[in-house]
């Protein structure tokens, strides 16, 4: 008796969409996951406008809200099949993808039009990632909505572009279903709401948690801890190595799909401890090893911290070498309130430099922007730190050097209590240092997260460039000159490129947009200057009604535009650089 595919959305599944990975090319249907899309889907049909699939990680979710897709695209010609995710990208990335490789890899192939963010079907159907704008949500008449890792859903735009995407009453038929694992309590507010309203059901099965609200016209299937783990491919080995490998709350979300607060201790303590070793040795007078200084800074109640870390080739480690915390001191400032004193700071800055024991700094702008120009005019590399995604990044770093061993500390018992005092919020970004979620010291671990941050760009990265003078505020040294690095920083060397090495000239040279010393003298040996200056004098003589001064910035510009055209005359590909080089001269030229 052959198959009603249009009718059967299992027999669909098991014979039309193929999946990717060690266990395809047929998706695996355990007894467990026919009785879930039994209670989902009835002669073909969805038996609720929402379905709630809430399992835990990699039960194959997105691979089976893939499914859920396109065969209702299949289903009805005309259909449109919407997926919606927390950015356009994820949405992308994961259920759509899926769809692609089923399409491009099954019956379908010669039946569908597999596009970069759609597909169309021979029947006139579409499935598209749909990005994340909900003003643009509207008018559309959608069967079948995927929402997928509905826990990122964290912004008011994300809720209100959810409720635009609503199955409407001319789609009997349609479906809204929606794959995800547990949130953070407190922040993942949209998903809590329809788990709360899945619970709060009737539940339909004797074996497994599958609940129905006829109220909210909702089916939920919510699988929580270790008996969520019932895809074959969850061996005990492999949840053992996680466990061990993720932070206690994340794994109780991920693995357990259990509702945690977003803040935990940053790190667990014996990781921090196994990172100690002896071998690490503190920066004293006449040490050779320069450190790259992050600065927790503060001037009441907090402290301000210090810690300077270096790259250990031989090791292929981070160590902490500089420990340093100013306390608050009562004194004539502030009316007598305890106060640091910002320029003990800077004089401990200063003093690294003239050790030649510095090469960089990271600190938070906020409290050190005053004393920050004074240390960059004395030549120190001052490198802003503020309260950005950039911050998320370098405390996940540290996170993942402490964890990974990558990382050695000298058992300072200031710095060990600070890293045990820490309160980690888990963002979607990444962990992030939480100073208000504790009452508790934790200053020195910040300047930690902020110095591993810039030994690891400067240091480890770059080949250990050296940082010098601030051309912007110092005279260049005698025979030396300014040279632009690939990331567009200032060093002053003996080697700057003032002569370009044969076959390289303004043309094709990639530090021509970055004010290279050798394009800028060629520019000016080929009279660029003087010809432009020659052009814009004779525009004057034609047209003496615009014979007003002029200020530097608008003939810079004409001069610019000239140039640019005589480029253009020479070739379109020479004069995309050309325009780079000589807008870069020019500038340079007007200031």
């Amino acid at each position: 008796m052959s198959k009603d595919y249009l009718n059967d959305f299992l027999a669909f599944f098991q014979d039309y969409y193929k999946v990717d990975g060690a266990f395809g090319p047929k998706p695996l249907t355990p007894a467990f996951l026919i009785e879930f899309l039994g209670h989902a889907f009835k002669d073909g049909k969805p038996t609720a406008r929402n379905v709630l699939d809430a399992r835990s990680k990699k039960q194959g979710k997105s691979a089976l809200a893939g499914a859920v897709g396109l065969y209702m695209a299949i289903r009805k010609p005309y259909s449109e099949v919407y997926i919606i995710a927390s950015d356009k990208e994820q949405a992308a990335d994961r259920v759509l993808k899926a769809i692609k490789y089923a399409c491009e890899n099954g019956p379908l192939v010669n039946h569908a039009k597999v596009y970069k963010d759609n597909i169309e079907l021979d029947n006139k159907s579409i499935i598209k990632a749909f990005p994340a704008d909900w003003q643009g949500a509207s008018g559309g008449n959608p069967s079948c909505v995927i929402v997928d890792e509905m826990h990122a859903w964290i912004h008011e735009s994300q809720r209100r572009l959810f409720d635009e995407f609503l199955i409407p009453p001319q789609q009997p038929d349609g479906v809204r279903w929606i794959a995800s694992y547990a949130g953070f309590l407190g922040e993942s507010e949209l998903l809590k709401d329809w788990w709360d309203r899945g619970i709060a059901g009737e539940k339909v099965s004797e074996e497994l948690p599958i609940y129905r609200n006829k109220k909210a016209n909702l089916l939920a299937f919510v699988d929580t801890g270790p008996e969520s783990w019932r895809m074959e491919w969850m061996s005990d080995e492999y949840i053992n190595e996680i466990r061990e490998s993720e932070r206690p709350s994340t794994f109780r979300r991920l693995w357990l799909n259990e509702w945690v607060a977003n803040e935990s201790a940053f790190v667990p303590q014996e990781a921090w401890e196994a990172c100690y070793s002896e071998e690490v040795r503190l920066l004293t007078e006449g040490d050779k090893r320069k450190v790259v200084l992050g600065v927790d800074a503060s001037t009441t109640r907090d402290l301000t911290a210090l810690i300077g870390t270096w790259y250990n080739k031989k090791t292929d480690t981070v160590e902490v070498v500089f420990i340093r915390a100013f306390k608050p001191k009562r004194g004539f400032l502030r009316m007598g309130k305890p106060t640091i004193d910002l320029e003990a700071v800077r004089d401990e800055i200063v003093r690294l430099k003239e050790n030649d024991q510095l090469d960089a700094v990271y600190y938070d702008p906020y409290q050190m922007a005053s004393i920050a120009i004074e240390l960059e005019r004395a030549g120190i590399r001052m490198k802003e730190f503020p309260q950005t995604n950039q911050r998320t990044e370098a405390d996940q770093q540290l996170y993942d050097a402490i964890v990974g061993g990558m990382i050695r500390h000298p058992n300072d018992p200031d710095l060990n209590e600070h890293i045990r005092n820490s309160i980690a919020k888990e963002t979607v970004r990444g962990f992030r240092l939480a100073k208000d979620k504790t009452s508790l010291k934790i200053d020195l671990a910040v300047a930690l997260s902020m110095s591993l941050y810039g030994c690891l760009k400067f240091q480890k990265h770059s080949g250990n460039v050296r940082m010098v003078t601030n051309p912007f505020y110092t005279d260049k040294p005698e025979g030396m000159d300014y040279h632009y690095t690939d990331s567009g920083e200032f060093l002053i060397s003996d080697r700057a490129p003032l002569v370009h090495k044969p076959g390289i000239t303004w043309r094709n040279c990639r530090h021509s947009n970055k004010g290279c010393p050798a394009c800028i003298a060629e520019l000016e040996a080929e009279g660029y200057f003087e010809r432009d200056e020659a052009a814009a004098q004779l525009m004057r003589d034609a047209h003496p009604e615009h014979d007003t001064p002029m200020s530097e910035e608008d003939q810079r510009e004409i001069n610019y535009q000239l140039a640019a055209h005589r480029s253009r005359e020479q070739g379109s590909s020479e004069a995309a650089r050309g325009r780079h080089a000589i807008r870069s001269a020019m500038q340079l030229k007007g200031d």
